[in-house]
């Protein structure tokens, strides 16, 4: 069993063992019985120094060399020239480029023009087979592109987004950027003000993600996240979303604060279900094999395993819970990686499952601390997940120098499948909205709804659901009386000029063909005259048809009117 005193001095250990590793620190001959016991040294499954057969002195030298290595390497920066800072809308409308770059590098089509992931698949296919060499070019080229933006602006753009204001929202729980994560974008920028997004392409260019097909599956997470990119190209003074790299791949491989923070979180969550008391990973892989019958029997009732596609409170067995896992990975998982999954026992397959579900969240909770920001999430599994967490940890689901229980709550409500008709809004539309501050005039609205709920107490997540549905259709109802009160407004002003324009011009044709009752109507007009009569009344019905449309035009254009549009009927 390890004991760290703090992360600071799992990080000592950690940068000393590796740089003896790397040749880059030597002990003198008189301390080398200390150098051979701390190369000699393993790490723990979670990339730890594991401490067990150290002894105290070799420790102690141990975290003097590595915070030694901390304070040169905390000054080497102070060498290098200041880079001039660019305006954020630049820098994230430069990432997008790079982004629509990369894309159409990988498949030789603009992302516009692409329908599904079906096509991405097609074409890129044709690409590597009829045109392996242009692809490998032209896709290296990119990737080297986008490259260079990671190293200059990366730690830039994560310090930025520590300084947004306003009703702050980071997203995440899960790895990839898909169709249920950009669907939740699209519909809380309805309602929050920024949005931050770890940057889903990152990785793909910072780490082995152990992925099968992995530019395919590239090309796939930058379909979805260049949706947004109207978003991004209004350059709004409070940006709707911005995207960020949270590291997280990085900061599992090197640093010992998230090594150890991950193996904390894992053990408390984990440890209730193991008769006796668990430590480490180590202990727990242990357990997972040796106790395999009693950590599935306490496992699968848990919760705590949901296979990849699977609802929580599904109940399956062990067995076809591995099944699914397996089969569910297949396709994107690296091939060896999943061979050697495949040989696994089945708890230690299932326990790997649960971790696998808890990096994400673990990185999600960093990421809102760090950041200072509401974690939001986009499907009923990783809110499920978030609440064991907080659970666990004895945390508060919400940020409360952020966000109010009502606004998270609300903002949990509108993601539910029964509002899933909000996420049909086009997104050129959401940014002209979102750029007429039609989200802030939104979230007051459906407050006035929900604040009775919030001000009974403990809010329940189906009661506030039909809360807010209620709001809503409550305000698209306004909406459409709003729009049949222009047509009232007009109609009156319609049937007037047609009425007396055509009923005068019917008289007039009628004493033009029957002369004898132009005496009894006082008129003789020639047909020029009706002709002028019947203009004027076109004129004048023109006039009150386009007024009428372009206010309802402008209806249309609000958020109200975006709503009404977008709702079924």
């Amino acid at each position: 069993m390890n004991s760290f005193d703090s992360s600071e001095t799992a990080q000592q250990l950690l940068d000393a063992w590796k740089a003896m590793r790397e040749g880059k620190l030597k002990f003198p001959p008189s301390l080398q019985s200390h150098a051979d016991e701390l190369l000699a040294a393993p790490l723990t499954v979670t990339g730890l120094v594991d401490t067990k057969g150290l002894s105290t002195e070799t420790v102690l030298m141990a975290k003097t060399l590595g915070a030694a290595l901390s304070i040169q390497s905390a000054e080497a920066p102070k060498d290098k020239a200041p880079q001039p800072a660019t305006a954020i809308n630049e820098v994230q409308a430069e990432l997008f480029a790079l982004f629509s770059s990369l894309f159409a590098a990988l498949i030789c089509r603009s992302v516009d023009l692409v329908k599904d992931e079906d096509e991405i698949k097609q074409r890129m296919m044709w690409r590597v087979k009829y045109q392996p060499d242009v692809f490998a070019n032209s896709v290296n080229q990119a990737m080297n592109e986008l490259g260079e933006f990671y190293n200059h602006h990366s730690a830039n753009i994560y310090q930025q987004a520590q300084n947004f204001g306003g009703m702050k929202l980071v997203t995440g729980g899960q790895r990839y950027f898909g169709p249920s994560a950009l669907k939740a974008v699209r519909i809380t920028g309805l309602y929050a003000d920024t949005q931050l997004i770890p940057d889903p392409i990152f990785p793909f260019l910072s780490s082995d993600l152990n992925l099968n097909a992995k530019y395919l599956q590239l090309a796939i997470q930058l379909f979805h996240i260049l949706q947004l990119r109207p978003l991004v190209d209004a350059k709004l003074s409070v940006p709707a979303v911005f995207i960020f790299p949270s590291f997280e791949e990085v900061l599992e491989q090197n640093d010992a604060h998230t090594k150890l923070g991950f193996e904390q979180l894992a053990i408390r969550l984990i440890s209730p279900l193991c008769h006796g008391q668990i430590q480490s990973l180590e202990e727990l892989s242990e357990y997972s094999i040796k106790q395999e019958n009693a950590f599935l029997k306490a496992l699968m009732p848990s919760g705590l395993f949901v296979p990849p596609g699977a609802e929580p409170g599904i109940q399956l067995s062990a067995s076809e819970a591995a099944n699914q896992y397996l089969t569910e990975l297949k396709g994107t998982r690296a091939l060896h990686s999943l061979d050697q999954m495949k040989r696994m026992p089945i708890g230690a397959l299932l326990l790997n499952g649960v971790l696998e579900r808890l990096r994400p969240q673990y990185h999600l909770f960093e990421n809102s601390s760090e950041l200072g920001a509401q974690a939001l999430l986009s499907q009923p599994v990783h809110w499920h997940y978030f609440e064991k967490i907080a659970q666990a940890n004895a945390r508060d689901l919400r940020s409360r120098n952020v966000i109010s229980d009502q606004a998270l709550q609300t903002l949990h409500a509108v993601q539910d499948d029964s509002l899933s008709w909000l996420a049909n809004i086009p997104v050129t539309t959401l940014a002209q909205l979102i750029s007429n501050s039609e989200h802030q005039w939104l979230r007051e609205e459906l407050n006035r709804y929900t604040s009775q709920l919030a001000s009974i107490g403990p809010i329940d997540t189906n009661e506030m659901i039909k809360e807010v549905s209620h709001g809503l259709a409550s305000l698209v109802q306004r909406q459409r009386k709003s729009l049949k009160d222009i047509e009232s407004k007009y109609t009156p002003k319609k049937a007037a000029i047609l009425t007396g324009g055509f009923l005068g011009a019917g008289l007039v044709a009628s004493a033009v063909m029957l002369p004898l009752l132009s005496p009894l109507l006082a008129v003789g007009a020639p047909a020029v005259a009706l002709a002028g009569v019947a203009s004027g009344a076109l004129i004048g019905f023109g006039k009150e048809k386009v007024s009428e449309v372009v206010e309802k035009r402008h209806a249309g254009k609000s958020m109200l009117g975006v709503l009404a549009t977008t709702r079924p009927i």
